[in-house]
């Protein structure tokens, strides 16, 4: 399994920035970086079944799978405490 640290700083942004909604930007870094986040099981494209539970947006956009939001989640949670006195 892959680790929070071994992504780079614009997979973190892109895993982050689907947490908020889904990615439909069409410019080829951030294409090549969703298919690799794919590759990693952390992103899947939207497709039929969203369409099918109501989403009306693009079924080629990108979303956060069940692996997905417990990495971002477990990521978010692991962060280092901070240290007083």
């Amino acid at each position: 399994m892959i680790d929070f640290d071994d992504l780079s700083a614009d997979e973190c942004a892109m895993l982050l920035a689907a947490l908020d909604s889904p990615l439909v930007d069409r410019s080829p870094a951030s294409l090549s970086i969703c298919l690799r986040l794919c590759g990693w099981r952390l992103l899947q494209r939207a497709g039929t079944a969203s369409a099918a539970n109501g989403w009306e947006g693009s079924p080629h956009a990108f979303v956060l799978t069940r692996e997905g939001w417990g990495f971002v989640r477990a990521a978010r949670q692991r962060r280092p405490m901070r240290r007083t006195g």
